[in-house]
């Protein structure tokens, strides 16, 4: 996408544009390290939620892997750099995104040939098999204690590591918007329109010469480069690495619903749904921590889900898309009013 069309897309969503704005002047006006951890998880989620969406969006097919595609990514990264003398993870990231697209075509290749929840149980039973061989092979990978890099003592942009949070928070800005770019890329590309052909009708689609499941292959694929490379800096960023912390099936759901609580098949509505919940976790976790031995941030969480799934199926981002609708009809009725008394006035 050059970059006409980049100027384009942001000056069709002002409110976009004004969200990016914020995000780059945050640090200079808040120099609250905290906040930015914080803002740090809303870009890592919605670069994820992202990823999901792709698929699970633009192709209505509900993956549950997600942790999987995050956990060899991270995995790998790690174990090359532990174990090959200090790898660079921006080298290695392409090794995890290769062992990820293998990963894919695995699972793809024969349940993308199915209808239903096929494809949504193999998901879910791979993210288990995944987390549980990272258990097992705990002379490897370190099983439930997971692997840790040694003590950061410097500022090391080749080892992608560094002593506050301010660099991570800008390079997992400028990846989520690299994400949400490939995301628009996706939605006006060849596989995009026939994504949604396939989401309303796969029988109409395929009648039309539409191979639908090399189509969500494709995009199952690039689904999972995206996610195996979020788990490289993730883990990178937090110096740390578990079978719990990367590669669990609550991970999977969380990315999951951060699109669907934001809005599927739409290109921000993963990104208002990582805002939404991300801080709304911290702030349950830190208010309600006492109660419900400590449930009772992730009862409201999911209370937050019924309620938009009842009142709002298409997301939160569906919210403005209505004001914003009936803000031309709004605009368009003046403007015909005012036309029609300027032809009254003629007459």
């Amino acid at each position: 996408m050059n970059s006409k069309k980049i100027l384009g897309c942001l000056k069709a969503h002002p409110i976009a544009l004004a969200f990016i704005v914020i995000c780059v002047l945050l640090p200079a006006i808040f120099r609250a390290p905290y906040l930015m951890r914080v803002f740090t998880e809303v870009f890592f989620f919605a670069a994820m939620g992202c990823a999901w969406n792709i698929i699970g969006g633009f192709g209505k097919q509900t993956s549950w892997a997600s942790a999987s595609f995050l956990a060899v990514g991270g995995y790998t990264s790690i174990l090359m750099y532990m174990r090959l003398g200090g790898v660079s993870p921006w080298i290695t990231i392409f090794a995890g995104m290769a062992l990820s697209v293998l990963l894919a075509v695995i699972i793809g290749v024969p349940c993308f040939r199915f209808r239903g929840v096929f494809f949504a149980i193999a998901t879910i039973a791979c993210v288990t098999i995944v987390r549980q061989l990272l258990i097992y092979f705990r002379s490897f990978t370190g099983g439930t204690l997971g692997l840790a890099l040694d003590i950061r003592l410097k500022d090391n942009f080749v080892d992608m590591a560094f002593l506050n949070d301010e660099p991570y928070y800008y390079m997992t800005l400028i990846w989520m918007l690299i994400v949400v770019l490939l995301t628009v890329r996706v939605e006006r590309s060849r596989l995009g329109y026939y994504l949604k052909a396939m989401s309303e009708d796969q029988d109409a689609a395929e009648s039309l010469g539409i191979r639908s499941h090399r189509m969500k292959l494709k995009a199952f694929i690039i689904s999972s480069v995206i996610l195996s490379a979020t788990g490289t800096m993730y883990t990178f960023k937090m110096a740390y690495t578990d079978p719990n912390l990367i590669a669990s099936f609550d991970i999977s759901v969380r990315i999951g619903i951060t699109a669907i609580l934001g809005g599927m098949g739409t290109i921000w509505g993963p990104v208002l749904g990582s805002l939404i919940c991300i801080p709304m976790l911290e702030v349950s976790n830190y208010y309600l921590a006492d109660f419900g031995g400590g449930g009772a941030g992730y009862a409201m969480y999911g209370l937050l889900i019924v309620l938009v799934v009842l009142f709002r199926p298409n997301g939160v981002i569906s919210l403005y898309y209505s004001a914003e609708s009936r803000f031309k009809a709004w605009r368009a009725a003046k403007e015909a009013a005012r036309k029609a008394m300027k032809t009254g006035g003629a007459v």
